[in-house]
């Protein structure tokens, strides 16, 4: 197990955000600065509710088309969460199935998903939705920009909540010449703009460090701007940096501490 608690304090608030009614969360991440780790702590955020808090219990159905079942399942364990539907996770292999990637295309995604939906509400109707790497579609098929807003607000109608992670490398981002770029940047700026909260997972300008492992950005997303919803008094737009350890712990600090 990490020596490093599960959440570190630096977090807490900014994850709160994140839980509330139709609120949605996008993490994104570039080479060499992996959002797993992120990823893991929304979801045990979302999973342990103090027991002090009147909610009802949250379901986690986390999808993923970047990183395999076992990769997921090495970094819950060692933060002590199971992930099965008995540990309140209903994890899908995206990567390894081929979601989407063959047959109906984004109708076979949409049909996958709102199954699991379905079923995770025979436990809990408080859904946490995880989609890590849908993106990736974009590159790998013929689905359309419009085709996957399209799916992700009709997957979001279903559930209480969503994260979203997707790739912000620079040519996918800034450069866009190639139509895959400017795809991308269309769907990324999209759920962005939808977005309450969006983490920022980077590597360091000045390149590696042996004590860091990378920049963690958060901003509140224009959804609360517009007030359509209201973070956590606690929440302040931040950049931190974050070291990731051999036993799965991350550290999480201010510059210069």
């Amino acid at each position: 197990m990490p020596s490093q608690p599960a959440i570190p304090p630096l977090l807490w608030s900014h994850l709160q955000p994140a839980s509330s009614k139709g609120s949605l969360g996008l993490v994104t991440s570039v080479l060499g600065a992996s959002a797993n780790w992120i990823l893991l702590r929304q979801i045990y955020a979302a999973l342990k509710v103090p027991s002090d808090q009147p909610v009802e219990a949250t379901a986690v159905i986390l999808v993923s088309w970047l990183r395999g079942l076992e990769v997921w399942k090495d970094g819950a364990r060692r933060l002590g969460l199971n992930l099965s539907p008995n540990g309140g996770i209903t994890c899908i292999d995206a990567l390894q199935s081929g979601l989407g990637l063959q047959g109906d295309g984004i109708g076979e995604v949409e049909e996958v998903l709102l199954k699991a939906v379905d079923e995770a509400k025979a436990t809990s109707t408080r859904i946490l939705l995880v989609l890590d790497g849908i993106d990736f579609l974009l590159a790998a098929t013929e689905i359309t920009v419009e085709d996957l807003l399209d799916c992700i607000l009709e997957l979001r109608e279903h559930v209480h909540s969503s994260i979203i992670s997707a790739s912000a490398d620079y040519p996918l981002i800034q450069r866009q010449h190639s139509p895959l770029e400017v795809d991308h940047a269309a769907f990324v700026m999209s759920i962005a703009h939808e977005a309450d909260v969006i983490w920022g997972v980077r590597e360091l300008d000045t390149g590696s460090a042996r004590d860091v492992s990378g920049v963690l950005r958060i901003t509140r997303g224009p959804a609360i701007e517009r007030n359509e919803r209201v973070p956590g008094e606690d929440f302040e737009e931040k950049e931190l940096l974050y070291f990731v350890g051999g036993d799965g712990g991350v550290r999480v600090f201010e510059r210069g501490s």
